[in-house]
């Protein structure tokens, strides 16, 4: 009579051979993983302002997008901690007590930053009855938890509200700000 399995040895060799295709799979999937965590961020940033700039045509009034919990703006470089997008009765930039939000944005939980740069140097972004900024180009900077250029992602907003994904030109895997220079991350 014959039994059917497999020895030892044969089993620690499979075991060997599925640990070292993981080991050499591992780090592809964590750039991989990481990649999906700066895009879907900056997705999120992308549909906020499309959508801050559609309500402002809409409402025909001022909208502000800031970075900010609950009912309250926060500093500049707090849009990790999440967004409000709200409709600005007077246009101050500030959420007032009768001033309608509109929509928020959750928080990055895995790390990650976001930094808002622009023109005026405000720490949020408007948009007039119009659709357009208030003269606010600028841009939004995805940095990952390591800080590393190469993770770096940002979207390039222009002062008539369109906003574009900015790419990596050069091939050295760092993308190029709207002046042609590589990103990097603050420390």
């Amino acid at each position: 009579m014959k039994t059917a399995g497999l020895s030892l040895v044969e089993l620690l060799v499979t075991l060997a051979l599925a640990a070292v295709l993981l080991g050499m799979a591992l780090p592809g999937f964590q750039e991989l993983a990481a990649n999906s965590r700066g895009s879907a961020a900056l997705n999120q940033i992308i549909g906020a302002v499309n959508y801050a700039r559609s309500a402002a045509v809409t409402h025909h009034a001022t909208v502000t997008l800031c970075p900010g919990v609950d009912r309250l703006c926060l500093g500049r470089d707090q849009w990790h901690r999440g967004a409000l997008l709200f409709l600005d009765r007077n246009g101050n930039g500030l959420l007032e007590t009768d001033d309608p939000v509109l929509g928020r944005l959750p928080s990055l939980d895995d790390g990650g930053r976001i930094y808002w740069r622009s023109f005026r140097n405000r720490g949020y972004l408007q948009f007039m009855a119009r659709g357009y900024t208030a003269w606010q180009n600028g841009s939004f900077l995805y940095c990952s938890v390591n800080r590393s250029a190469s993770d770096a992602r940002m979207v390039i907003l222009n002062p008539q509200g369109r906003i574009r994904v900015a790419r990596d030109r050069n091939g050295d895997g760092v993308v190029e700000d709207a002046s042609g220079r590589p990103v990097s991350c603050p420390a």
